[in-house]
């Protein structure tokens, strides 16, 4: 694994580019902040769950009271859906906050006990200021071009880290 680190996002973005465009591998990217070019689908996905949620609740109640058990109450429908907002609202946050929680685990490959890229002490620097981006490969040639490609780049530090 090599591990390449950047005073600033557009240095990163511009080792990203040139690596990406030599097709050495996967790059992935460590900053303190998001990107500006990279957003998440997750939250169309929480949207859609909670919708989904939503129109579970709300059929699962219609059938219930409309199909399966209809009683006659004070001559309402059988269908009356004021009543089945609060359990409908309920399934559909229920749901989104699950495929929330579950998405985010998921896109952020949690949850790991161990990467190699840990060893590294200027990794601790991720979260604050510095712009870190790696690349793992297994193939030594892969490696070093990636590694003659980083010099160009002028990182603030290159490191090759055992993976």
């Amino acid at each position: 694994m090599i591990l390449g680190s950047f005073a600033s996002e557009k240095n990163l973005m511009r080792a990203v580019d040139a690596l990406r465009n030599e097709g050495l591998g996967p790059v992935e990217t460590h900053t303190p902040a998001p990107p500006e070019d990279q957003r998440s689908g997750l939250k169309l996905v929480m949207l859609i769950a909670g919708l989904l949620g939503a129109a579970g609740g709300f059929g699962i109640q219609a059938w219930a009271t409309g199909l399966a058990y209809p009683v006659d109450i004070g001559g309402r429908p059988n269908v009356f859906w004021p009543a089945y907002i609060p359990f409908t609202l309920e399934c559909g946050l229920l749901a989104a906050m699950l495929a929330g929680f579950f998405g985010f685990l998921i896109v952020n490959r949690m949850p790991t006990l161990y990467e190699p890229i840990d060893e590294s002490d200027d990794f601790r620097r991720a979260s604050l200021d510095t712009w870190f981006l790696a690349l793992r490969t297994d193939d030594p040639d892969r490696a070093h071009r990636a590694m003659e490609i980083l010099r160009r780049l002028e990182p603030v530090r290159i490191e090759e880290l055992a993976s």
